[in-house]
């Protein structure tokens, strides 16, 4: 169980490592590295596809790596997750040493191909047979703490080069690797593979399988929304703290705050849903973090210091992770035992879906105003608490019928 949720955090720190590090690397001219004689709205459009890219390629190989483990097993693929996040992170630290943004795309896509690690991991909790809700949120806890780690090497390490976070990360990974190659499925978890269910094209024909369950399909769409709402929020809210007049963070003030949205993931998902989600149903807990984290996202707008930002921050991290493991839950109990790597790939590529979606059309909003997609990220979010008032009702009739019937 160690091997998992330690793959999970070094997966989420992978992920978020370069965040911080696109202001400095595409925005800042003080700094640039990348497309120096490009225009201003070019470069924010780069920075949004280079997110993008990585979430392009995870939305698409997700759903087939999950369901690759449902038949050859969760270790081999959570290997396989584990080396393409190494590649990919040794091309990126080399693209920033030499200046290569065509080598940078390179190790985002690869690492963006094997970013299934969260889901496959949290497939092989799954598998163990106790509380699901928790080890759920659990595992999300140590996806949060990537969410904090990721920002502060991020800028610590930056101190010393940009390229110096990446390589960190690569160190890591090493070491996830290495106590990974020592995890062993039980016995009951051997499974046999039918190739002629695996294709290329499951990352479009999953949706088209969730498309066919009225119910995962609300919830889902709805689940879309939110990742495209908070993926253009927390993408590009580092580059307005850092370039709006009134507030002009530093990069070190933007590190602290991106580690303390972090330190509110922790303390949601560690503490805070958990137990609200002993005493209110899924849907419930669902629309009020939805709601809740476009107020947050409104209040970054209005804050005039860092302190009101960190405030703003922390509060964004603890609603956005209230929603979250609460809807992955639900769609989660919608299938059985053997359909989870499936289920919870198609969690993967949706996200991957919303954030590729914001990081395209943010990065084209932030050319003409950094305020833009902070504004159009809180408007999605306050959409996506009312459809969730819709979709999950379903939801609860099911699982109220299923309660009776037990």
């Amino acid at each position: 169980m160690i091997a998992l949720y330690l793959l999970i955090l070094i997966d989420s720190i992978s992920a978020t490592i370069i965040i911080p590090l696109l202001g400095p690397l595409l925005i800042d001219q003080a700094t640039l590295v990348f497309l120096p004689e490009a225009s201003l709205p070019l470069r924010n459009f780069v920075s949004g596809l280079l997110v993008a890219t990585y979430v392009l390629l995870m939305l698409y190989m997700a759903p087939v790596l999950g369901r690759l483990s449902d038949q050859w097993g969760r270790r081999p693929v959570l290997l396989l997750c584990a080396a393409g996040l190494l590649l990919g992170n040794i091309l990126a630290g080399l693209a920033i040493e030499f200046g290569s943004l065509a080598l940078l795309f390179l190790g985002r896509m690869i690492g963006g191909a094997t970013a299934a690690a969260q889901s496959t991991a949290q497939a092989a909790l799954v598998d163990l047979g106790s509380n699901k809700a928790r080890l759920l949120s659990y595992s999300m806890l140590f996806s949060s703490l990537g969410f904090v780690l990721g920002p502060v090497l991020a800028t610590g390490l930056s101190h010393v080069s940009f390229a110096a976070p990446l390589h960190f990360c690569t160190f890591l990974t090493v070491v996830a690797l290495l106590l990974l190659a020592r995890y062993r499925e039980g016995a009951a978890a051997e499974r046999r593979i039918d190739w002629s269910s695996i294709s290329l094209w499951e990352g479009v024909r999953c949706f088209r399988d969730a498309a066919g369950d009225e119910l995962v399909r609300g919830i889902l769409g709805c689940f879309i929304l939110m990742q495209v709402a908070w993926g253009g929020f927390f993408v590009f809210v580092s580059v307005y703290l850092m370039e709006a007049p009134r507030i002009d963070l530093s990069l070190s003030e933007v590190g602290v705050f991106m580690a303390i949205i972090g330190i509110g993931f922790c303390v949601s998902n560690g503490l805070v849903q958990p137990i609200l989600a002993g005493r209110f149903d899924m849907r419930t807990l669902a629309v009020t973090g939805l709601g809740l984290n476009a107020v947050t996202m409104v209040l970054c707008l209005m804050a005039t210091s860092a302190y009101q930002a960190y405030a703003a921050g922390l509060m964004a991290g603890i609603t956005i992770n209230i929603a979250y493991p609460s809807i992955v839950t639900m769609l989660s109990d919608r299938v059985p035992p053997e359909r989870q790597g499936w289920i919870l790939g198609m969690v993967g590529a949706a996200a991957a879906m919303g954030w590729a979606i914001s990081s395209v059309v943010s990065g084209g909003l932030g050319g003409l105003g950094h305020a833009l997609p902070i504004v159009l990220a809180a408007i999605l979010m306050a959409c996506a608490a009312l459809a969730m008032t819709v979709a999950g009702a379903g939801w609860r009739k099911l699982s109220e019928a299923q309660g009776k019937s037990e």
